[in-house]
């Protein structure tokens, strides 16, 4: 039941300075009044009312974009909402040095006292008292945990994909709008191919090494692969092919996984009309902000981003089954491709589902030898026998092949 509060009399602002978030400094242009801003104390500047009803939504999406449930809900950790302002940096409200604890308190309190009682289209805490261990807790929106990809993953492991495309088509169609972009025509791609087409050598003098020459793939050898020889990729199914293009000649390389001391073709491609692609490398907290649903909505877009944007190992591609099952969606939906970042080089990916329309550049094709691969490490958390896991992976296995 959607509970409905009076807006309460401002008694503090903040002024645009002080909002570090996009969404509230937005707030403070639309909405703002001049005021004294209660966090730096500036005079007659523009500043949002800490008590207005879009004020304190804005505040709750912030808190679902940023944090997790674990980081302020008292019974399953030890922090606080009220914490969460105290963080420095802050992602929401500009921390002043010069401020004393006790005012920036004054201030905080003066909106978090009304957290859950009012704006309830957002929900910041799942549950109270003894039922609070029969729900899930809020994850980060903005770590892209979307229970409707994990879901959709279960059901491709043991559904014929066609079976359940419609179900999936019906809950992506309303958040195109959101992640619809342009790839207009003139605009150049890069594309890269192992190998070359011819190499030569000259020998200056003996007992030197010999000056190699290559001759690399171009034009349709370069292209996409011929229908129903092409192998399963990040998007298209076994024997679809479909033109994948990287913003730079390197991340193109880098998308293909050479060696070192191997040898790479790249060429480009321009675009020869306006495309009409998915990009999923815009996810916007300003558009999707003032509803549970809409923050759904926002957490299922990073969610696909990051699958699109990570690259499986050649050894696994069958992990790719949900970029492929999501990809056929976009082309349903009237798409022409799909725009996402890299992980394996600093440029964006564009996969054009028909492969005409991008046409080779004519003399833009040359060859490259891989010197050096570099990886990005970090340690993960260890796994400890004497602990009780929330999810146990193998455990959850074996339960599913009983």
């Amino acid at each position: 039941m959607i509970r409905h509060a009076a807006p309460v009399e401002n008694h503090h602002y903040v002024c645009y300075e002080c909002c570090v978030a996009r969404l509230l400094k937005d707030l403070v242009v639309r909405q703002g009044e001049t005021a004294t801003c209660s966090l730096c104390g500036a005079t007659k500047v523009r500043c949002a009312g800490t008590g207005t009803d879009d004020f304190l939504l804005a505040i709750k999406a912030l808190i679902r974009y940023h944090f997790g449930e674990w980081q302020y809900h008292s019974k399953l950790g030890d922090g606080s909402l009220e914490g969460l302002f105290s963080i420095d940096p802050n992602p929401l409200l500009r921390i002043n040095p010069a401020q004393s604890d006790i005012d920036r308190e004054d201030v905080i309190l003066s909106f978090m006292s009304d957290v859950n009682d009012r704006q309830m289209q957002v929900e910041v805490i799942t549950a109270y008292g003894r039922d609070i261990y029969g729900y899930y807790p809020h994850t980060p929106v903005s770590a892209g945990e979307s229970h409707i990809l994990q879901s959709a993953r279960r059901k491709l492991a043991d559904t014929n994909y066609f079976l359940v495309e419609d179900e999936y088509e019906a809950i992506i169609r309303p958040i195109v709008v959101y992640m619809s972009g342009t790839v207009s025509a003139g605009s150049k791609w890069h594309r890269a191919r192992m190998g070359a087409k011819r190499r030569a050598a000259d020998f200056h003098e003996i007992g030197a090494p010999p000056q190699y020459f290559f001759e690399p793939h171009k034009d349709k050898a370069i292209g996409a692969p011929p229908v129903g020889v092409a192998t399963a990729g990040r998007v298209n199914r076994p024997g679809v092919s479909y033109l994948y293009l990287a913003s730079n000649s390197e991340t193109a390389a880098a998308e293909i996984r050479p060696h070192p001391g191997e040898l790479v073709s790249v060429g480009m491609f321009e675009v020869n009309k306006d495309l009409r692609v998915v990009d999923l490398r815009t996810h916007d907290l300003t558009k999707l902000w003032r509803s549970d649903s809409q923050l759904e909505m926002l957490e299922l877009i990073i969610a696909m981003e990051k699958i699109f944007a990570t690259a499986a190992p050649p050894s696994n591609r069958s992990a790719y089954t949900l970029t492929q099952f999501l990809a056929e969606i976009f082309r349903r939906l009237g798409f022409d491709g799909v725009l996402f970042r890299s992980t394996v080089g600093d440029g964006d990916n564009l996969v054009a589902f028909n492969p005409a329309h991008a046409d080779w550049v004519a003399g833009s094709s040359r060859a490259i030898g891989v010197a050096r691969v570099r990886y990005d490490w970090s340690d993960v958390a260890m796994f400890d026998e004497s602990e009780t896991y929330d999810m146990d992976y193998e455990k959850q296995s074996k339960l599913l092949e009983q």
